[in-house]
């Protein structure tokens, strides 16, 4: 690789396919941030509890979009004269379907409870390895189904301990389950072995998300101002630790995962994130966590590990494993 300096630095990864005995250690890497990513966002949901006492929704994203995005924008200023025409579109399509991801759950978790809208949205896990079968048309290990399933159980026994009643909202959070399972599914599928630049994707999609937030925000412009100008200096911290850690960070190692492993280990590992969370409410919030509660979080943790492992082994070397299979 020239080392001159006429060929700028850039994030994108140079190699669409690594050599094997590269492909074990960049997919742990991987599997590594995106457990980050699930520590973070189970983190997320106390943060966000905890400030929606000061500020809207739409305010609130707005803020902590913008801040995400003007943290990956500054970290690749020096990149932006190399921006082309497909991670524009690339970024404004998820930034799209994240928007419509995070407006579905904020919209259905007003129509039904907490609990079923934290179960429903881990219907996403079980539904990434039947998209990538059925779209990608990828072979999945038949031992990663059971093990989906497992980890939807596990969230049953987690987050549905006062039993689950159908609600109106319930629709609108297994439609946002399918979104995010589709997001996943369809990342990896348009960025495979193509020449693109992470940062920059990634700052697009979050721009988005802000623009929509205040769009939506201004609706009400007195309010919202009000609002933000108002907010407190703890309030501040929690937004920028959200935006940071909770977007910049969290979005960049899951779309980089996406392209580094695979679509069904993302969505195995980020199946944790329940876990986290109620991990969390017990240290923050003083929750207690009764006997099924601790054995649906072990199922989580189980099913999470035990499919990366199948998966790992199914695409890396197992004789049984095909490649994708290719229209005739």
């Amino acid at each position: 690789m020239s080392t001159s300096k006429a060929a700028a630095p850039h994030d994108t990864t140079p190699l669409p396919h690594p050599p094997k005995a590269d492909r074990p250690t960049r997919a742990w890497m991987a599997d590594l941030g995106v457990l980050g990513v699930a520590i973070v966002w189970g983190s997320t949901y106390v943060a966000m509890q905890w400030t929606g006492q000061y500020i809207s929704v739409p305010a609130f994203l707005f803020l902590r979009f913008a801040l995400g995005a003007l943290a990956i924008t500054a970290l690749s200023l020096h990149l932006w004269r190399h921006v082309t025409r497909d991670e524009l579109l690339l970024g404004c399509l998820f930034g799209v379907l994240l928007f419509a991801i995070l407006f579905l759950e904020t919209l259905g978790v007003r129509y039904t409870l907490a609990s079923n809208a934290g179960f429903l949205i881990a219907l996403s896990v079980m539904l990434v390895p039947l998209a990538e079968r059925l779209f990608l048309r990828v072979r999945i290990a038949r031992t990663i189904y059971p093990l989906t399933l497992l980890s939807v159980a596990g969230c049953a026994l987690l987050t549905l301990h006062q039993g689950l009643s159908i609600r109106s909202g319930d629709l609108i959070i297994l439609a946002a389950a399918l979104i995010r399972a589709g997001q996943i599914v369809l990342f990896s599928a348009r960025t495979q072995g193509r020449d693109l630049s992470l940062l920059r994707v990634t700052a697009i999609e979050l721009w988005v998300v802000a623009a929509g937030g205040l769009l939506v925000a201004l609706l009400q412009p007195g309010r919202s101002w009000a609002q933000i100008t108002q907010l407190p200096t703890s309030a501040w911290l929690v937004i920028a630790y959200l935006g940071i850690a909770g977007t910049a960070f969290a979005f960049l190692v899951q779309l980089h995962a996406a392209r580094a492993s695979s679509p069904t280990r993302v969505g195995l590992v980020l199946s944790t994130e329940p876990f986290f969370a109620a991990v969390f409410a017990v240290i923050l919030l003083g929750e207690h966590l009764g006997p099924l509660q601790i054995l649906g979080g072990g199922l989580i943790l189980l099913s999470a590990i035990a499919g990366r492992w199948v998966d790992a082994r199914h695409r890396n070397g197992s004789p049984t494993t095909k490649p994708p299979e290719t229209p005739q």
